[in-house]
């Protein structure tokens, strides 16, 4: 019985060796798309030794590294692409966002460069790069690359959002509000543009308009506590405090450690009168942040000073 086995795999291995490394190269591509990775990585290392010159083939396997989270083999295999061929771009693309997930803006920046030299239009090397320009404080360089990206792909929402928190940081808030539209219109679900319209408007001191957003995103992410405090800062701001409260404990049920929620939950009980409530969250958030400590404790001490007594009227 053994021997027939044997015989018979042998009989496949020999039919096997007739087949291209074209062929394995697709067959690899089908069973990585239907989460075979086993196969796959068995299908595209046939089709590498049959076939050693073959970027696309080093590239899916470069793919099926990541995703079993091997980044090294990953990036080795897309550097062995590259070397292959210098003009094929989604190994650049690849290896570009690998060095970009562990925070080597600088050497994404030269990959991108060289991935534009080989095709100057290429539109996700622009974006990539003006994504690491903006991850090293570089904005003015990071909008270029950015709004080229645009010129030459308008449906970009990362270009869209990264330009505009360029905007944002030169106060040019028009600016900023113009690229967060653009991200709605493409994308009424996007909550990170809404959350940062809100943002833009609360700098202004446009507490109503910032609520309004705030509030669409918190919708959006109704999990998020991060969305939830800074709804309740501006309901806060507004003079709303009973709405305030309500989103701020919401966002403590979420994230109970957050010092500057508990500091804004005291800010907002010493609104609605409650001193109790009011100290017991200053004190709190003092607890939770040392550095900080100071400042709740001064909002404390003011919040213990007795009233003034009211002026009696002159007849």
């Amino acid at each position: 019985m053994k021997k027939i086995i044997f015989m018979t795999l042998a009989f496949a291995g020999l039919v096997g060796c007739n087949r291209s490394p074209e062929f394995y190269f697709e067959r690899g591509n089908h069973q990585f798309a239907a989460g075979k990775e086993s196969e796959a990585l068995e299908s595209f290392n046939k089709a590498l030794v049959l076939k050693r010159n073959f970027p696309e083939a080093f590239t899916s396997r470069g793919l099926l590294y990541e995703r079993q989270g091997d980044r090294q083999k990953a990036g080795l295999d897309y550097r062995k692409a590259i070397e292959m061929n210098a003009s094929y771009l989604p190994a650049y693309n690849n290896l570009g966002a690998i060095l970009m997930d562990g925070g080597n803006y600088r050497e994404a920046v030269k990959l991108f460069t060289e991935a534009l030299a080989v095709k100057p239009d290429y539109s996700y090397a622009l974006l990539n790069r003006g994504l690491s320009l903006y991850k090293m404080d570089d904005c003015a360089g990071a909008v270029a690359d950015l709004t080229r990206a645009l010129e030459l792909n308008n449906k970009l929402e990362l270009a869209y959002y990264h330009r505009a928190l360029c905007a944002r940081k030169a106060r040019n808030l028009p600016a900023a509000l113009a690229d967060l539209d653009a991200i709605i219109a493409l994308n009424p679900a996007a909550a990170l543009a809404l959350f940062e319209r809100g943002k833009a408007m609360y700098s202004i001191q446009d507490y109503s308009g910032a609520v309004q957003e705030f509030a669409k995103a918190a919708e959006l992410k109704q999990e998020d506590p991060v969305y939830l405090y800074w709804l309740s800062l501006a309901l806060y701001k507004s003079n709303y405090p009973d709405g305030a409260l309500e989103m701020a404990s919401r966002a403590a049920a979420l994230k109970p450690d957050s010092y500057q929620l508990r500091g804004l939950m005291g800010d907002i009980y010493a609104a609605l009168k409650d001193k109790e409530n009011a100290a017991a969250q200053y004190l709190l958030a003092a607890e939770l942040s040392p550095k900080f400590a100071s400042v709740y404790k001064a909002r404390l001490a003011a919040l213990r000073k007795p009233d003034a007594p009211a002026k009696k009227k002159r007849r």
